[in-house]
């Protein structure tokens, strides 16, 4: 089974350089009219205005392209899109984990297949039914046989991250394994074996490779985030809150790192810090008119543990007034809610709730 790696880091753009063309083209052959893109795809689809584009798209501060960069962290603004439009095919670019939410979505769903992988981007079309196989993904990948050992490995790493948040996990093991053999010293290589060690649960292979990416730089953020999550995952709290305290600062604003750091937090009872974290990321989520129940699910228990029954209870039912929020959140939180709400009211001695008197 696939695991959940639940942050990230975001990171800047690797060496090699973006190249949206062949995805470009593909949708073009498959004749696609309707197309759902992310935030990082925008500037190159401008440079390259393909017909797709519609002119209000063009524009400056376009709501329709504000609104499709947030559905990459917001599947439920992404589903409201689509019963819209009916998008016809998707086109992912940019660093994986800016679109992390959306690809877990899809990978429950089942209702879009895999199209096409290059180091630049996922393309995806409507539909259940994989239209791509591992010996058309390692077909693309040979088109860097010839490089540079540097520049295949970085072209290589790139396609396996992709594929690891795809959930396409063997075929992206194998391009790991070439990456690393074609530069044994390419940070992007051993950087792209975390993540995939991290998907498969292998908490100690993640963190050796996350060192081996960081002994070629030392201030590798998406290694020191891949090593991070190790240690959170194999329960070294302290020693993952001193790295994620690091990259929290380095990048404040950045909600993936937030969310990060906030479950950290939790882990070592640093709940006034992770109240904090939550507080923040519900405003960042309410400006962007994303959904905050997820948020509010945990600022309720950390309220809780702090001794702040009713304002948990608030957070709780914030939570559960959003329809949308999956049953398994659902479940968790009128639970949580349930436990609360004996503390502050408990049961008097004929078995009705009466006032607490902390």
């Amino acid at each position: 089974m696939v695991a959940l790696v639940w942050g990230g880091c975001s990171r800047p753009q690797p060496p090699l350089l973006v190249n949206l063309v062949p995805a470009l083209e593909h949708l073009e052959r498959a004749g696609a009219r309707i197309v759902y893109f992310n935030g990082a795809a925008y500037p190159e689809l401008l440079k390259r205005k393909p017909v797709w584009l519609v002119e209000s798209d063009r524009e400056a501060g376009s709501e329709r392209v504000r609104s499709l960069a947030q559905a990459a962290l917001n599947p439920k603004l992404f589903r409201q899109m689509d019963r819209q439009e009916h998008f016809e095919m998707l086109l992912l670019a940019g660093d994986p984990v800016q679109y992390r939410p959306l690809m877990e979505h899809l990978i429950k769903t089942q209702d879009w297949a895999l199209d096409r992988v290059d180091p630049w981007s996922l393309v995806y079309r409507r539909g259940g039914v994989e239209t791509i196989n591992p010996k058309a993904i390692m077909d693309v990948a040979a088109q860097w046989d010839a490089a540079a050992p540097e520049v295949r490995a970085q072209a290589l790493a790139a396609m396996a991250e992709r594929l690891v948040v795809a959930g396409r996990l063997e075929v992206a093991g194998q391009l790991v394994a070439a990456a690393t053999q074609a530069d044994p010293h390419s940070s992007a290589a051993w950087i792209a074996e975390g993540w995939y060690r991290l998907a498969r649960g292998e908490w100690a292979q993640a963190m050796a490779a996350a060192n081996k990416a960081l002994a070629q730089e030392k201030r590798n953020r998406a290694a020191l985030s891949v090593k991070a999550q190790g240690l959170y995952f194999s329960k070294h709290f302290e020693e993952a809150y001193e790295l994620s305290r690091g990259l929290l600062a380095d990048a404040p604003e950045d909600p993936v790192m937030l969310f990060t750091h906030a479950k950290i937090a939790h882990e070592v009872r640093a709940f006034q810090e992770e109240i904090r974290l939550l507080r923040k990321l519900i405003g960042i989520a309410e400006r962007e008119k994303r959904s905050t129940s997820w948020y509010r699910v945990f600022l309720g228990q950390a309220l809780a543990m702090t001794g702040e029954g009713t304002e948990a209870v608030q957070s709780f039912n914030q939570a559960l007034a959003d329809p949308e929020l999956p049953a398994d959140q659902r479940d968790f939180a009128r639970s949580a809610q349930a436990r609360v709400e004996l503390r502050i009211r408990p049961p008097s001695e004929n078995g009705t709730p009466r006032e607490s008197n902390k």
